[in-house]
């Protein structure tokens, strides 16, 4: 298919760099210099306008990686134009940007998929089918730690400015979280939650720990921009054994998964361990699995309604804590 990325920078670089068997017909970023660079790189056309680019470029599928602020807005232009978007996390700033793209959605009979691209991590891909298998057991609860390392100022970046990101971390990498926790056990409600800006002197957040849950399943996680070295780690814990994934590729370390297998003595647990490439193609098979459900009907894994959770239950820990004056918040 024939694609566009509004979005010059690291994830709009990333995306760019992993569309085997479709065509890049050009970015748009309102840095023209950064945007020329990257279309240089990608070998495709650079766009001096966004509303030109959508019209004129013929792109069946529109890839929207900008600040948080200009996710939906750009995002609700392309589904008017009849194009399917994929559109980075969180989708939004607020759940009524996420409601007014959803019905246009819909109206224009396009697909929109939100940039949950963890779903394709492959020790995630992997845990997702033996928690299908039943090789844990019945779920009972998940438990996850996600962090960024620190770097000199970071409370001048994009993502500490409110006006731009709608919040602090909880909307930066506690999404991502939200999402598997949403795709493995369902929409828990929320029970407690603590945020708070320890280190960082910025109007945001750089920490929180939310606890989900109902009388079936709970989840419990911790999110960091203090966390000095970045960092990630989700256990998944059955009734008959766990599940534990690390690290993401790249600067978050290699990427594994442990099962540990409760025998019937209990005792110590049988421990299998699988260890997976570096070459992080979990944005190709993002982008994938749009391509298929676009062409096949195949379920999106990563949608409107998992990104309404998640915001959901970061507005309400932000209200809950203070911060009722971010733009999440509303």
């Amino acid at each position: 298919m024939k694609v566009a990325i509004f979005g010059a920078g690291v994830i709009g670089e990333r995306r760019g760099s992993q569309l085997p068997g479709h065509t890049l017909v050009g970015i748009f970023d309102p840095d023209s210099k950064k945007a020329a660079l990257l279309a240089e790189k990608l070998k495709t056309k650079i766009w001096t306008d966004g509303d030109a680019m959508l019209t004129q470029s013929g792109a069946e599928i529109i890839i929207v990686a900008t600040t948080n602020n200009q996710l939906a807005p750009i995002s609700l232009k392309a589904v008017e134009n009849k194009k399917h978007v994929l559109v980075e996390k969180p989708g939004a700033i607020t759940l009524q940007e996420l409601t007014t793209l959803e019905a246009a959605a819909k109206k224009n009979k396009v697909a929109v998929k939100v940039g949950f691209n963890h779903r394709f991590h492959p020790a995630v891909l992997k845990a997702q089918s033996m928690v299908d298998q039943g090789a844990i057991g019945k779920l009972m609860f998940l438990r996850a730690r996600y962090g960024h390392g620190g770097r000199l100022n970071y409370e001048k970046e994009w993502r500490a400015n409110p006006t731009l990101s709608g919040g602090g971390e909880l909307i930066d990498q506690g999404v991502h979280v939200l999402d598997l926790i949403y795709w493995f056990a369902g929409p828990l409600p929320l029970q407690s939650s603590f945020v708070a800006t320890s280190f960082w002197k910025m109007n945001v957040d750089d920490n929180a720990v939310l606890t989900l849950g109902d009388k079936n399943k709970w989840a419990t996680f911790h999110v960091s921009c203090t966390e000095w070295k970045n960092s990630f780690a989700l256990e998944l814990y059955g009734t008959t054994g766990k599940l534990l994934i690390q690290g993401l590729g790249r600067s978050y370390g290699p990427e594994s998964l442990t099962h540990y297998k409760m025998t019937a003595e209990m005792g110590p647990p049988q421990v299998a361990q699988y260890e997976f490439p570096v070459d992080d193609q979990s944005w190709r098979l993002d982008l994938e699995n749009l391509a298929e459900h676009i062409s096949k009907g195949s379920p999106l894994l990563g949608d409107l309604q998992s990104a309404r959770y998640a915001l959901t239950q970061v507005r309400q820990a932000y209200r809950d804590n203070g911060y009722s004056s971010l733009p999440c918040s509303v």
